[in-house]
């Protein structure tokens, strides 16, 4: 039955069966370094992995290159630097793991991989920073993306050139470390209401910041208890008791010599968290007198009388422009997120061909790789993990569409990067966070242990599903625009167009499951079919008793509507990932997408059955042995689809990756993972 369905699938290539899988019985006398050299040996890949690697990559090939291979410990000694710079290491005190990642900052800074111009020049170089920085470290790619996408990003869009001078290159070497002061203790996701104010006084030609409660205090404030020396402080501009919404203002909070807090700025450490405690996370009260062109005056500006301009009519659509850093601070996330996901599935699979475990003969000789377990916990992330990378690759597309800033652009345009940036920010947190929680659990004890990374990739992933907006309040705004779009007829945009009767009882085979015409069919019409579910609910009812079926009544209902768009989005981008395949790639990009939108269908069979689009139940159980076979037959290549992720052993750096024996074979106390990679074969 393998062999059969992954004929229609990828042809000849995939042949194998279990059994062929299993390890010579004298594997044990094999190093695991041995072991993972001979897997690869007797499973040669059936597709090029550089090409997958180059799609997977997207863009900006080059300077990926050249940062992955700057965080060797060669390429790190010769640049200046410890050689165990980027090295993991454990057990520190908080203040030196702060330090730390400062310090790995400031190195790839100051080698040209972070700059705020990129932001013009080349925008997508920005998110590809951010995914290799995640490889090695989280707290330091929290600290970049805050650095360079919200404070110098914020800096150089808001800003004028008053502000842009001198500053944004001290930005890019990191002698000004900024931060962004937006979220308050009692404000996070409706911001638009916070309570810190910025009132105009003529006599001082000067704003007074202050903040008036304790719920008003600027909250979580990344680089803030350490390191930063400016914070972005967004505050109510309040002119004459004239109330002009919110506005940021550029604020100097420490002297740089002495790097105390300068007068009317309270500074507090928030202290340890479950994940990510190289980030210096503050709490920030304001008490002080800036001059008027602390201002950040792009859009809206206050001259010397106190008359106030702006090119922007409306109170929210300012904030929502002052705010709007915060779309690619998502795809600065979802990028560290994608790399994380794959650096888990990376080390999982190394340690799964390499870890001999029981066998029909009762001695410890099959290869984990080879457990049906192991095979249908890890292949449908692998699968997962593509269809986020090459939907995510989209939604940075889209957004640079609207790049620069300052432009006219159309608002269709403008809606789709919107709900593509607040929908495949979830999915790919999401996954990343589902990811690492298995990948640790299939890598068992071994998965425990700090050194071998899922400890601090589960912390990252977890404060990446709230950052930069809670993730399920992302789903919210998703299914929001989407039935807007709907309503003015921009549905093209978000929706297929699928007949219904199309997809009703035609699933006779398996071989029909994993067809793309019959996948995209079944996709589509769960989007659809929600979308209408929820569009029916919300047609022609007033703002609070529509308020009441968003808020209180249909929750599952309007996380279900964005899901199955930003899945189904997924899918699309994946075969034309597929199509854009060589001939010899082609096959394994179908097989991988087949398993995609079978394990999305899987995932939701209970829909598809209630709602009668996979009937009768009959039908149902294909779904669950097409996946199985669909696992068993790419679990052999799943180290050939790792290594397309390509990742560098001094940024994997994971001792269950390589020769786990012999970085077990003295008192490593938990750390110096690279003696796992240096070891002979």
């Amino acid at each position: 039955a393998v062999s059969g369905l992954l004929g229609k699938v990828v042809g000849a290539g995939a042949e194998r069966t279990t059994a062929n899988m299993v390890s010579d019985r004298s594997a044990t006398v094999r190093s695991p370094g041995r072991r993972l050299a001979d897997w690869r040996a007797a499973h040669p890949p059936p597709f090029a992995v550089g090409e997958l690697a180059a799609a997977l990559d997207h863009d900006n090939h080059d300077m990926r290159a050249q940062m992955r291979a700057f965080m060797a410990p060669a390429a790190a000694q010769a640049a200046g630097h410890a050689p165990d710079l980027f090295v993991p290491a454990y057990d520190m005190p908080l203040a030196e793991e702060r330090d730390r990642a400062l310090r790995r900052l400031q190195a790839l800074a100051r080698a040209g991989f972070f700059s705020v111009h990129d932001f013009v020049h080349n925008p997508l170089r920005v998110f590809a920073a951010h995914e290799i920085a995640g490889l090695c470290d989280g707290s330091m790619a929290t600290k970049a993306t805050v650095q360079f996408n919200l404070f110098g990003g914020t800096v150089l869009r808001l800003g004028t050139e008053r502000h842009h001078r001198g500053l944004l290159d001290r930005i890019n070497s990191l002698q000004a470390v900024g931060c962004f002061g937006l979220t308050e203790l009692g404000f996070g996701n409706n911001a638009i209401e916070m309570q810190t104010t910025a009132t105009f006084s003529r006599a001082k030609d000067a704003f007074h910041i202050r903040t008036p409660t304790t719920l008003a205090q600027k909250y979580w404030i990344t680089n803030s208890a350490i390191h930063a020396h400016y914070c972005v402080v967004f505050a109510q501009l309040i002119v004459d008791n004239n109330h002009h919404g919110v506005h940021a203002f550029l604020v100097p909070i420490r002297d740089p010599h002495t790097m105390q807090p300068l007068p009317g700025v309270r500074i507090e450490d928030m202290g340890h968290k479950i994940g990510c405690n190289g980030v210096d996370n503050g709490k920030l009260w304001f008490d002080l007198h800036v001059p008027r062109t602390a201002l950040l005056n792009a859009y809206s500006d206050l001259d010397r009388n106190g008359v106030f301009s702006s090119s922007i009519r409306n109170r929210r659509d300012r904030f929502l422009k002052v705010a709007d850093q915060l779309l690619s601070g998502r795809l600065c996330i979802a990028s560290m997120m994608i790399g994380s996901a794959k650096l888990s599935l990376t080390i999982a699979v190394r340690y799964a061909v390499t870890r001999l475990a029981v066998a029909a003969n009762g001695k410890s000789d099959d290869p984990l790789i080879s457990y049906q377990l192991q095979q249908r916990a890890l292949a449908p992330l692998i699968a997962r993990t593509v269809a986020g990378n090459f939907a995510l690759d989209y939604a940075k597309e889209r957004w640079v569409a609207l790049q620069p800033a300052s432009k006219a652009y159309d608002t269709d345009v403008w809606r789709e990067a919107v709900v593509l940036c607040c929908a495949v920010k979830p999915l790919v947190t999401w996954t990343t966070e589902q990811v690492v929680t298995t990948c640790r659990e299939r890598c068992g004890g071994q998965g425990y242990l700090s050194a071998n990374r899922f400890g601090s990739i589960i912390g990252f992933a977890h404060a990446g599903m709230t950052a930069e907006g809670d993730n399920r309040v992302l789903m919210q705004k998703v299914a929001k625009e989407l039935l807007t779009m709907i309503a003015q007829k921009h549905d093209h945009k978000v929706r297929t167009s699928v007949a219904p009767q199309l997809t009703r009882n035609v699933l006779t085979a398996k071989e029909t499951l994993v067809q793309v015409d019959y996948q995209r069919e079944l996709l589509a019409l769960r989007e659809q079919t929600l979308i209408k579910q929820l569009a029916g609910k919300m047609y022609g009812k007033k703002a609070a008793e529509g308020f009441d079926i968003w808020m209180h009544r249909e929750s599952d209902l309007v996380q279900a509507v964005s899901m199955a768009f930003v899945e189904r989005l997924a899918f699309e981008r994946f075969v034309v990932a597929e199509q854009n395949s060589s001939a010899r790639n082609r096959p394994a990009m179908a097989q991988l997408r087949a398993l995609y939108a079978v394990d999305c269908i899987h995932r939701d069979l209970g829909f598809f059955l209630v709602h009668r689009l996979v009937t009768p139940v009959e039908q149902g159980k294909l779904v669950s042995q097409v996946l199985q076979e669909l696992c068993a037959a790419i679990g052999e290549n799943m180290l050939n689809l790792v290594d397309a992720f390509g990742i560098p052993e001094h940024l994997i750096a994971a001792p269950i990756a390589a020769d786990w024996v012999a970085y077990n074979d003295h008192d490593n106390r938990g750390e110096e993972p690279m003696l796992a990679f240096n070891s002979k074969l």
